[in-house]
């Protein structure tokens, strides 16, 4: 790690800057085992073992600056941006990866650990479209019960045949960079805050969708595919076999986002007020948390994830975070 402080205009410009690169080693993994070991029986579970290297490099900045303008005017505001490249080096696993997560359908885990990839990083199968007709689907490689209206897969192998050995890296829950934004500011009696935060370049799995009669659909399925030409996006609905529900980058999607995460202004009472009713601060604030959310993430929220290191990123349909209306009141004796 090097980096750097630094203050100047009279303190009121503050700036940080740190490059870091670091190696972790013998990371703590759960090694895969066959279930006919007893792992899955109430309160056993397969070993942690040391299986992992992986190496973490990039950069967090910061600047701020805060000034006095009257004497009944004050504000600060402060940026401050992190940048990461992550890459696992090593596994020690005879696959030469760890599957984690899970994708709703009920297939393999769609997050792996591998080297040369970033840790956690959605393996699946790329897609290129839309089947439109019957002649389209026949002079396509092998795949099992399409039909027009269905989605088409990627022959990544280039044997004829769609199968597991098509998957493919097909997107990355790290983002790119995170970064935040603070504003305050104190005009006589009157003070405001607010912060912003933004996530950008990672990608999120869409894993709350199903496959099933009368269950509710986002809102892209009403531009399905209804005929030829319709669409070269949305496959048709149907309850038919098909192979529509493999897990692939139809799932993927970008979820950089941009939230104000909170507001708030208040209001002191003047001194000669509080004062003569006995009391040292009398302020009354309103705020609003989670005011908005800017992205073109088609879930309710970009965010939703468990936080695992293999895994995370996966939407599996948390709750989405409400919007939150507070008004309050700071007594101060």
């Amino acid at each position: 790690d090097i980096g750097f402080d630094a203050r100047m205009i009279n303190n009121k410009v503050d700036i940080t800057f740190d490059y870091f690169k670091r190696k972790t080693e013998d990371l703590l993994l759960i090694a895969q085992v066959s279930g006919v070991l007893g792992v899955g029986a109430p309160g056993s579970s397969p070993p942690t073992v040391n299986a992992g290297v992986v190496e973490n490099k990039g950069f967090e900045f910061r600047i701020a600056y805060n000034d006095r303008l009257s004497e009944n005017f004050s504000f600060n505001i402060s940026y401050n941006l992190t940048a990461l490249q992550n890459e696992v080096l090593f596994v020690d696993n005879d696959n030469g990866f760890i599957p984690g997560g899970a994708f709703g359908i009920g297939q393999d885990p769609p997050a792996r650990m591998e080297a040369g990839k970033p840790i956690g990083y959605f393996y699946g199968l790329q897609t290129d479209g839309i089947f439109q007709n019957q002649a389209e689907v026949d002079a396509h490689a092998t795949q099992p019960n399409a039909a027009p209206g269905d989605i088409r897969y990627v022959d990544i192998d280039g044997n004829g045949v769609i199968d597991s050995n098509d998957r493919t890296d097909i997107g990355n829950p790290i983002p790119d960079a995170t970064m935040g934004l603070n504003i305050g500011f104190n005009y006589k009696n009157f003070d405001f805050t607010s912060y912003a935060f933004a996530s950008i370049g990672n990608d999120i799995v869409r894993n709350y969708e199903r496959n099933q009669n009368r269950v509710n659909r986002r809102i892209g399925f009403l531009d399905r595919w209804t005929g030829l030409g319709s669409t070269n996006e949305f496959p048709r609905v149907t309850t038919a076999a098909n192979s529509n529900n493999l897990f692939s980058d139809f799932y993927v999607e970008d979820g950089s986002f941009l939230r104000i995460q909170n507001v708030q202004l208040g209001y002191t009472l003047p001194d000669s007020f509080v004062e003569s009713i006995g009391v040292d601060k009398l302020r009354f604030y309103f705020s609003v948390n989670n005011l908005y959310t800017f992205t073109e993430y088609s879930g309710y929220d970009p965010s939703a994830s468990s936080g695992a290191p293999i895994g995370g990123g996966i939407d599996q349909g948390f709750y989405p975070v409400p919007r939150t209306y507070l008004a309050g009141v700071n007594l101060k004796f």
